[in-house]
């Protein structure tokens, strides 16, 4: 069962709270428009109902959500939500499970309503006055304690109690909302009207809010979109600059030539070309010395023989 408190967060209706053994639960109060989308902001009142489904009123539409998803065809107009029930406007609405019936509240009147037959049982509406004094005029909303043993009534700032099986008010009320279920410290005077509360005080910590991760996302794109732009911009710096040259030749006549060397390949082509000279040099040098020596011996020995016998010969 949720407990939608959502009245107590300037721009006033934009916010909800979700309440469990009367506290309000981690990560709350959460953008009513974040966790239902599609649901206006400001609405007037809301109600899980037995089926599971959540309703929320504004004005003359109501809105039908399972879980955190809008079904199809919705908004529609209150007359089509059921007969005999109000059709400009809903302060409250409450499923109460003590009786299984919906009850509906607007300023001093209260309608029960068969989710069944889908219309308002006869003899209503009543006046507020026969909750006692559980139910202010105007009520803003209602809620069912987890035991299902009260009813807690709220308007403003300020709370009341209602046991379902007594069905009687109980004494001392009303109570500061605040205090009790919001874990602030207020001293609330039950004779001000906290509707309007310029005095007011709210949570030391801010309301929670889950695009915080989205928004650390959004600023990185920004700053990768701005990088991407310096890049254009250096590139098109870098066109106009070449436009620029191509003007000028064509004025002048006179081409600027622009070489890029591979500092890599020159120096591997110059060591191919230096070895095979140094092997070259190296093979002279060799065949040099060698005639060298051979004159500085003299003619071999088998040479002066083939010599002398030629001559014996001839």
């Amino acid at each position: 069962m949720w407990c939608l408190i959502h009245l107590l967060l300037p721009p006033q209706g934009r916010w909800f709270w979700r309440v469990r053994r009367n506290r309000v639960l981690d990560n709350y109060p959460m953008p009513i428009g974040h966790f239902w989308r599609g649901l206006p902001g400001d609405i007037d009142a809301a109600y899980e109902r037995h089926d599971g489904r959540f309703v929320f009123f504004k004005g003359s539409q109501y809105w039908l959500f399972r879980e955190a998803n809008l079904e199809p065809g919705y908004p529609q107009e209150l007359m089509d939500y059921g007969r005999d029930i109000p059709y400009d406007k809903i302060d409250t609405a409450i499923w109460w499970e003590p009786s299984g019936f919906t009850y509906f509240f607007k300023g001093d009147w209260y309608w029960r309503f068969n989710e069944h037959s889908r219309a308002a049982d006869q003899d209503y509406p009543k006046p507020i006055s026969v909750w006692g004094t559980s139910v202010p005029s105007s009520p803003k909303g209602a809620f069912l304690s987890d035991d299902g043993a009260y009813t807690y009534f709220y308007k403003g700032t300020k709370y009341w109690k209602f046991d379902n099986h007594r069905m009687k008010s109980e004494p001392g009320y009303p109570k500061s909302i605040l205090r009790d279920f919001m874990g602030c410290n207020v001293d609330l005077n039950p004779d001000r009207d906290t509707d309007v509360d310029p005095g007011r005080k709210w949570p030391d910590r801010p309301p929670f809010n889950p695009d915080a991760g989205r928004d650390k996302d959004k600023d990185k794109d920004k700053d990768k979109d701005k990088d991407k732009e310096k890049e254009k911009d250096k590139e098109q710096d870098n066109t106009n600059d070449v436009d620029f040259k191509e003007e000028t030749e064509e004025k002048t006549n006179e081409v600027d030539v622009v070489l890029k060397i591979d500092e890599t390949e020159r120096t591997m082509n110059i060591i191919m070309v230096t070895v095979p000279l140094v092997l070259v040099l190296c093979i002279l040098g060799l065949i040099y010395a060698i005639i060298n020596t051979l004159q500085r011996k003299g003619a071999p020995k088998y040479l002066v023989h083939c010599k002398r016998s030629l001559q014996d010969w001839v």
